[in-house]
């Protein structure tokens, strides 16, 4: 026996005609869906609504648009924004395709053209705050969110699983690269106020000021020449260095984040970036405890004494660690007892603040082979280079981190993940803009630069509206 329709809503309200309309579109898709599912299975019941929710939600949109802006939708004459002369509405509504999360609908609406101005205006749109493409604002957001988490590819085939609706990877791709073109380093920071805020509440009752540690580092990421084709022959790669710095408040056991910025970028930008967020107010100074952790890279710590001179340095314990160990296998042979007991003690001393012995020490070794001989002279050049930074068991006690593991994740995190991909070089520009987004995550600001670009898209899209309503 066939499926008997039933009608669910009521028609018929003439006070509500927007809504009189919308029952009628449901009770109608309902009808439809009824008629051409067969409703075995709870997967048959959900797959049909699922596939049908998109007209299902863009009439229910297109009947509160009817509601709010029926003036808009059924105005007959409009005022040039530019110059003010009357215009009467074209003899037929223009049609326009919307789509969003709350569905997708086509929306006809009155178009008025200046033959002065030599411009055209669509008064509801700049109402309603409409995208200039067909993907909302909504959609737009998560292709972003998605793209900078997946390939272009996956996201777009992530999207489509999640929401039932197509996008392609170049959209995702066009997208991303779009909104992560409006902003830099301070867009991507938090405000002046949250940071001080934090930095309040963690030195409350306590007698020392907190502990502000800036960590900086590099991480290589593919890039490929600009321009050249997407899908076709790109050139010759390079590996470029993606430097970077975090910034984090140490709480006992914890760490409270404040900002990572990662870019493909020399170490002169890196400072120019340091240096804005000084001058911005963005390290409290007169607040906290400034410490810069790093590796033995000269480029660190030029960079860092320019932008806060007199700040603590330490050198990262594990790179450091390293040296020290290479010169054991090398000097007494790698796993044997003499090795490791040289290794133990040399880290004591050094915890002591003994460097200078240490040095010593190492100068009056009689090297066991070439290799060795060439060992003990890196490992007195780094440790004379970064005397003043190795003091760690002052360091432990002040509370301060002696290893870098806070910015090697950031690295990690930031840039690897989504940037070391099989077969994926990047233009640099692209990289950069990846990496701002992902930033942004980090940065707990993400939200916040996708409400500020959709209000920097509206006023440029809208920007005659706009200069009319002004004057």
């Amino acid at each position: 026996m066939p499926a008997q329709a039933v009608q669910l809503f009521p028609i018929k309200n003439s006070d509500n005609a927007w809504r009189d309309e919308v029952f009628e579109s449901l009770n109608n898709k309902i009808d439809q869906i009824i008629q051409q599912t067969d409703m075995v299975k709870i997967d048959d019941i959900t797959g049909a609504i699922f596939q049908s929710k998109s007209d299902i939600l863009g009439q229910l949109v297109l009947g509160l648009i009817k509601k709010n802006y029926s003036e808009l939708l059924n105005q007959e004459y409009c005022d040039c924004p530019i110059c003010g002369k009357r215009l009467k509405a074209w003899n037929k509504k223009v049609k326009r395709t919307i789509e969003s999360f709350g569905g997708c609908l086509d929306l006809c609406r009155p178009y008025f053209y200046c033959k002065h101005c030599h411009e055209g205006f669509y008064p509801l749109d700049e109402a309603l705050g409409l995208a200039p493409s067909s993907k909302q604002y909504d959609i737009q957001d998560v292709e972003a969110w998605l793209a900078t988490e997946l390939p272009f590819k996956t996201s777009a085939e992530a999207f489509k699983r999640c929401t039932g609706d197509t996008l392609s990877s170049d959209h995702m791709f066009e997208t991303t690269n779009k909104i992560a073109s409006h902003f830099d380093i301070l867009d991507i920071c938090p405000t002046k106020d949250e940071i001080e805020q934090k930095v309040n509440e963690l030195s409350d009752g306590k007698f020392r000021r907190p502990i502000m540690m800036i960590a900086i580092d590099g991480a290589h990421a593919p890039t490929r020449p600009e321009p050249s084709s997407w899908k076709g022959k790109r050139g010759k790669g390079e590996w470029k260095e993606v430097k970077g710095f975090r910034t984090y408040l140490i709480d006992t056991d914890n760490i409270i984040h404040f900002i990572s910025w990662h870019q493909v970028q020399n170490d002169k930008e890196l400072g120019e970036a340091l240096l804005t967020i000084k001058n911005a107010g963005l390290i409290p100074e007169d607040k906290v405890r400034l410490c810069a952790i790093g590796d033995g890279a000269s480029w660190i710590w030029n960079r860092i004494r320019e932008i806060f001179p007199g700040i603590k340095e330490i050198l990262d314990f594990y790179h450091c660690s390293e040296y020290i160990h290479e010169l054991a296998d090398a000097q007494y042979c790698k796993g044997t007892r003499k090795a490791q007991e040289w290794v133990e003690a040399t880290f004591v001393r050094l915890f002591h603040n003994q460097v200078t012995g240490v040095i010593r020490g190492i100068n009056r070794m009689k090297p066991t082979s070439p290799e060795a001989k060439k060992k003990i002279k890196d490992v007195v050049r780094y440790l004379s280079n970064h005397r003043e930074k190795v003091d760690y068991g002052a360091a432990k006690r002040g509370g301060y981190h002696i290893g870098s593991g806070a910015i090697e994740s950031a690295n990690k995190f930031i840039a690897h993940v989504r940037l070391k991909r099989s077969g994926a070089w990047w233009y640099i520009s692209n990289a950069n803009n990846i990496l701002k987004l992902r930033c942004a995550k980090c940065n707990g600001t993400y939200d916040r630069i996708i409400q500020k670009y959709k209000k920097l898209d509206r006023k440029k899209v809208y920007a005659k509206f706009n200069l009319a309503n002004s004057m």
